[in-house]
């Protein structure tokens, strides 16, 4: 994310959204009543019948949404905030949608009435991060691979590979070869550059794939770690999430920081330790000063109470995490009413 222009004064900051992650973060900053200035496309006016009756065509334009719905879909390529047009050239007061993606997308403004920590905590976050690279996951056993891209909004599953074996071995080094030769030419299109490759799995093939892809393309193996899981696919990659293994390449990495969060929530939960939750019991945590950092759903957050636990976690020096609903320790905690808290000592 680049940050062009910021007057909190005025409410209005200009930004680029440079990656997926930065939609996801953007659907977290835009609220219904902003005022979203971009350039867009929208059919020209016409003026009269004859024009009118010619086929029309797309303008580009500068238009001010004021914002009446955010939608975003997991692992879609853009944003689309809907709302009646308050500024531009025509059609004000008529309804027109802005699609904000990450691919070759112009600077826009967002304004508002009155920013909230959280969110700027949020560009803040985007910007520190936005060279950060993206690691790249190879969950597979003899039968089949799972190709998937950790993210800081999520997991993103890529493909799944048969192998196409046949009993209990491959029928020849040809079948393993072309099993490999499918996986690697996945791989390719969907690494970045400079990201390391996560190889995860039980068993030997791992071992195997590593060893014949260093030897086809030993560029694309250069950042490479091997890490055995107790099963493969998509199951395999959250194992190794879950053990620590992404915490040898990156400790900035947005999913990891929540999901171990989330997992000592649950097991402080479990032993009936320093951890509480629910809207009430939270709450209560706060006001008597025992919250050490608040865990939020990035759905409750946008509600009203959601913003007044926010408002007293600030007034009591509590710590907060808004955590994304999207991966997988996410929905655990919405489970438990999208919020919960660690604590500095037990009520």
């Amino acid at each position: 994310m680049k940050v062009i222009f910021k007057d909190l004064k005025h409410g209005e900051i200009k930004l680029v959204p440079e990656n997926l992650d930065d939609i996801w973060h953007l659907y977290n900053i835009v609220d219904e009543g902003d005022l979203v200035r971009a350039v867009t496309f929208r059919t020209d006016e016409q003026k009269d019948d004859k024009i009118r009756s010619k086929k029309s065509e797309k303008k580009r334009m500068k238009l001010g949404i004021r914002v009446s719905e955010v939608k975003f879909h997991e692992f879609s390529d853009r944003l689309r905030i809907h709302g009646t047009i308050e500024e531009g050239p025509q059609n004000l007061g008529s309804f027109h949608t802005l699609n904000i993606t990450a691919d070759k997308m112009d600077s826009f403004s967002i304004v508002k009435e009155e920013w909230k920590d959280h969110q700027l905590q949020r560009i803040e976050e985007a910007v520190r991060l936005r060279n950060e690279a993206i690691i790249t996951f190879v969950s597979l056993d003899d039968d089949t691979a799972t190709i998937a891209v950790l993210r800081h909004s999520g997991v993103q599953w890529i493909a799944d590979i048969d192998s196409k074996r046949s009993g209990k071995m491959f029928e020849s080094k040809d079948t393993q070869s072309d099993y490999f030769g499918q996986v690697i030419s996945v791989v390719r299109t969907n690494k970045a550059k400079d990201s390391t490759l996560v190889v995860v799995g039980p068993g030997f093939t791992k071992e195997h794939f590593v060893k014949y892809g260093r030897e086809k393309e030993p560029a694309l193996f250069e950042k490479c770690v091997v890490h055995g899981t107790g099963c493969s696919e998509m199951n395999g990659i959250q194992e190794a999430i879950k053990t620590g293994v992404v915490e040898q390449i990156t400790k900035e990495n947005r999913v990891v920081f929540e999901t171990g969060l989330i997992e000592k929530l649950f097991e402080e939960i479990k032993k009936d330790g320093l951890a509480t939750y629910g809207e009430k019991e939270v709450k209560n945590a706060i006001m008597n000063g025992a919250v050490e950092r608040l865990l939020i759903t990035d759905i409750l957050v946008r509600q009203e109470k959601g913003e007044i636990l926010l408002k007293l976690a600030k007034q009591n020096n509590s710590d907060f995490t808004i955590i994304n609903t999207m991966h997988e320790a996410g929905k655990k905690i919405e489970g438990l009413g999208g919020v919960g808290a660690l604590l500095r000592f037990k009520l």
